[in-house]
């Protein structure tokens, strides 16, 4: 008895400080700077019956609904603890959306943000969304048994798996970056030309650290989910398969925040030399996926990521005040996240059981 009182605590701990932290979180990237702070000309309500803007950007509307959608499952998740289930979904959705408004018209006050109802139905939207996927991660009833039954066939099961899982997530949300690794930071940072136009490209200089990143970043991701299945592939298909994923993956992201006919143009020279490095590299260390060579590319990944960083990042030039940058709206959070996932992956496969390897047939 005293042991399940005690875990039933742990759990309401843990998902009542996972709320708070992620609402803390939302509201620094929200009121950013925190400076010049005045009152509104026209009230600090009139945004409630401004019209909508024409045109709205795909980068805000998408950002505003992944900002929200982790808000909603940490609501869900907590909320659940005492109330229904239908009950826990509607009031995360209501208290997210009142959060959303404080926020907004906070912003009203502050010089340089905008408040905008758009926003706040784009944040509602992201809860929305976040509350469903909470619902389906639940095993009682249907849908709720489709995603862990998937699970319980592919993937290994217990702690370790859940935090490597945790940390495959992260690698998706580095992806929504505006710097390398990121595709998106080929077309809005560097610039990259796509190979078919490099011979007729007047000065093209081949990024050479952008390659060995994009190259390293897909063997590692290949390889910690690898690590992940309850089967290691053993053929050259299934391995072509889990690449061909990560990439697909990364695309995706790019085309979130790129117009559908740039993303094409991001099969740049360095990108396709990425790949090839990263399926040399998993030919390499396939043999063992989580083993030392899958520790030392993630050391090396963490090493140019670093060089990287201090050359290169657009994140660096907002620490250093050489930007006007929100430090932790999506794009920047996603940047940090980046930087910081090959230690996660290599602290992820220091600490893994030692298991037999089981390989597909």
């Amino acid at each position: 008895m005293p042991n399940t009182i005690s875990s039933s605590t742990t759990i309401r701990l843990v998902r009542f400080s996972a709320m708070l932290l992620y609402l803390l979180l939302i509201g620094y990237g929200s009121l950013y700077p925190f400076s010049g702070w005045r009152a509104p000309l026209n009230g600090s309500l009139a945004f409630l019956s401004a019209p909508w803007p024409h045109h709205v950007t795909r980068t805000d509307l998408i950002t505003n609904i992944l900002a929200y959608l982790p808000l909603g499952y940490f609501l869900a998740a907590w909320l659940r603890l005492y109330l229904s289930r239908w009950r826990a979904v509607v009031w995360a959705i209501l208290s997210a959306a009142l959060f959303s408004l404080l926020m907004e018209w906070s912003q009203t006050f502050l010089p340089g943000r905008i408040a905008a109802t758009q926003d706040i139905a784009a944040n509602v939207a992201g809860t929305t969304f976040g509350v469903l996927l909470y619902r389906l991660l639940q095993e009682s009833k249907w849908p709720g048994r489709l995603l862990p039954g998937w699970r319980g066939r592919w993937l290994a099961s217990g702690l370790w798996s859940n935090f490597g899982l945790l940390v495959l997530a992260l690698w998706g949300l580095s992806q929504l970056s505006l710097d390398v690794p990121s595709l998106v930071a080929g077309n809005l940072k560097a610039h990259f030309v796509p190979f078919w136009e490099v011979r007729g490209e007047d000065g093209y200089r081949f990024h050479l650290l952008y390659a060995l990143i994009f190259g390293l970043e897909g063997a590692l991701a290949s390889l910690l989910i690898a690590t992940l299945m309850r089967r290691a592939p053993r053929k050259l298909s299934g391995w072509s398969g889990i690449l061909g994923f990560v990439l697909i993956c990364k695309l995706l992201a790019a085309a979130l925040l790129l117009k559908g006919w740039v993303v094409p143009r991001l099969f740049s020279a360095e990108m396709i030399s990425g790949v090839i490095l990263a399926a040399l590299l998993i030919i390499w260390a396939q043999r063992k996926p989580g083993g030392l060579r899958a520790q030392t590319i993630a050391i090396l990944l963490l090493l140019t990521e670093l060089l990287q960083f201090l050359l290169h990042s657009s994140v660096m030039r907002t620490f250093s005040g050489s930007s006007h940058a929100v430090p932790l709206n999506i794009t920047a959070l996603a940047a940090w996240v980046a930087l910081a996932w090959p230690l996660l992956v290599l602290i992820l496969l220091w600490l893994r059981p030692v298991l037999p390897t089981r390989r597909m047939p």
